[in-house]
């Protein structure tokens, strides 16, 4: 969250004009930042759909789990970067004479693009050069190099066996501030077991079906101090994080003593959006004139990014039943592949 607050600055730092021409500018900050943010707000998406079950089988009444899991929405290699036009953009040009280029995304690698922001106001101009802003890829591939590059997320959960063959499960966090973040989950799901009514399955007692129900929403804000901060300032900083996600499985899944082999074919969807929030001033220097001037620029909630994604999933996952400890890993296959792990204490 900080990566994405100090990007905002970079590119707010660089808003060259007054009225019309500061909408201009934002618009294309919108745009840039929207791209660049992409796999990351879908990712999460994905990962918000994950983790809901690791076996098909439902507890007996009032039999629970307490399950922790980290899931990994695998970022697909042309998501890694977003491709820049001129021609899309009204103030943001590339310079070194190129009209597009490939720039990473914040799950991409580094760069050294540099953008030259142009505005016409009144007849005369505004203009400043950034450095387009480097991903956390490299960064992810040297630290966590057994996996892909990845958009991570941690679910803790907990299902309880309400009814006959019917687990309800819940994940909660209450709104709390830790630093100058603040996070709250709430999540709610419905797994039904049915293999007790189709009578063929008397013959396989130990493959179970059911399937689950459920929808997740994360609420997240960052609070950057900008009251000193030098080119931009503000008392209000708020950079917020909303994502609402649900999804529909079918899930199969085979025991054999310790062992218990399971899959899921699906459908996910979602959307996040993350904006930018407050009252802000930048001060710059321009070539109005005099020479060398400085002016300050007010912006109010200057950018909002929306992401949606859906689609069809299939899962696969292999679980170690230890008595009531539960280890379990799966994969899914996705316009966003996954990667899921945990443990779980259970008493059915």
């Amino acid at each position: 969250m900080k990566k994405i607050a100090l990007l905002f600055i970079t590119v707010i730092a660089m808003l060259p004009s007054h009225a019309q021409g500061v909408a201009a500018a934002i618009a294309d900050a919108n745009k840039f930042v929207g791209n660049y943010l992409q796999p990351f707000g879908e990712g999460e998406i994905y990962n918000m759909n994950r983790g809901w079950y690791s076996t098909a089988r439902a507890h007996k009444l009032l039999g629970f789990d307490l399950s922790v899991s980290l899931q990994a929405a695998v970022v697909p290699t042309d998501k890694q970067n977003f491709t820049f036009n001129n021609a899309d953009y009204s103030t943001f040009k590339l310079n070194g004479g190129a009209t597009s280029a490939s720039l990473p995304t914040f799950m991409g690698g580094s760069s050294s693009q540099s953008i030259h922001v142009n505005v016409t106001e009144n007849g005369q101009q505004a203009y400043t050069d950034f450095t387009t802003p480097t991903g956390i890829g490299n960064d992810f591939k040297k630290n966590i190099s057994f996996l892909p590059v990845s958009v991570p997320l941690p679910v803790a959960q907990l299902g309880i066996g309400i009814f006959k063959h019917t687990d309800l499960k819940v994940r909660y966090f209450p709104k709390t501030d830790l630093n100058n973040v603040s996070m709250g989950i709430f999540g709610i799901g419905v797994q039904h077991e049915f293999s007790n009514y189709l009578p063929f399955l008397k013959k396989v007692p130990f493959l179970h079906l059911s399937a689950l129900a459920a929808y997740n929403h994360l609420s997240a804000d960052y609070y950057p101090n900008l009251t000193n901060s030098g080119s931009v300032r503000s008392n209000n900083a708020d950079l917020k994080y909303d994502i609402s996600a649900y999804t529909v499985q079918a899930i199969a899944s085979v025991k054999f003593s310790f062992l218990e082999i399971y899959t899921a074919i699906g459908y996910n969807s979602g959307k996040s959006n993350i904006n930018v929030n407050g009252s802000y001033q930048a001060t710059l220097n321009t070539n109005f004139p005099p020479p060398n001037n400085t002016f300050t620029i007010n912006a109010t909630d200057p950018l909002a990014m929306s992401y949606t994604a859906s689609g069809i999933s299939n899962t696969w996952g292999v679980r170690f039943n230890l008595f009531i400890l539960k280890i379990y890993a799966d994969y899914t296959f996705a316009k966003y592949n996954g990667i899921g792990a945990g443990v779980a204490f259970a008493f059915r």
